[in-house]
């Protein structure tokens, strides 16, 4: 089994632009998904579609293992942290989504605004604040999976494919 953060778009009654949201699925393949995404999905049915996605099997240095079984220790817990931010050069807000290894949602928001501020410090139009912080482990358990973290001595890229696939029904 994967873990997949998928990135869907689509739109809702009312709106101009279209809307997006990441999301986190359970399945072998990203076609697995299709079916929890679309119980998910609160937009218009006919819209909706990935544009990005990949299975999570590391981050922030941890090998990243879906088990049946309950971890030994559960000290440290996958954190999916949504930044927003503005430039004055661009009309629309930014975002930046990272995954981060922490015991608390609030230790996760401080990590990743600890890599942000590296990264703005070469861009001072860029001011960022964190805009959400999920627990990832809670989402695989609600799906009777547990997250288990192995420290990681290999950093491995995020894979992931950008492409306009509709799934709506």
């Amino acid at each position: 089994m994967n873990l997949f953060m998928i990135y869907i778009g689509g739109d809702i009654d009312g709106s101009n632009v279209e809307l997006h949201d990441v999301r986190f699925c359970i399945g072998d393949t990203i076609e697995n998904c299709y079916d929890d995404l679309r119980r998910q999905w609160w937009g218009n049915p006919e819209s909706l579609h990935l544009d990005c996605w990949g299975a999570l099997d590391y981050a922030d240095g941890y090998d990243i293992l879906l088990s049946k079984d309950q971890p030994h220790e559960i000290a440290d817990k996958l954190y999916f942290v949504n930044l927003g931010g503005y430039s004055k050069k661009e009309f629309t807000e930014l975002h930046k989504n990272m995954v981060v290894v922490a015991p608390t949602d609030s230790k996760a928001k401080v990590r990743a605004l600890k890599t942000v501020q590296q990264w703005s410090s070469r861009h001072r139009d860029y001011q960022f604040d964190i805009e959400k912080a999920v627990c990832i482990n809670d989402t695989v358990q609600s799906h009777g999976y547990h997250i288990h973290l192995t420290p990681s001595v290999t950093e491995k890229p995020f894979d992931f494919t950008c492409r306009y696939v509709p799934i709506a029904l």
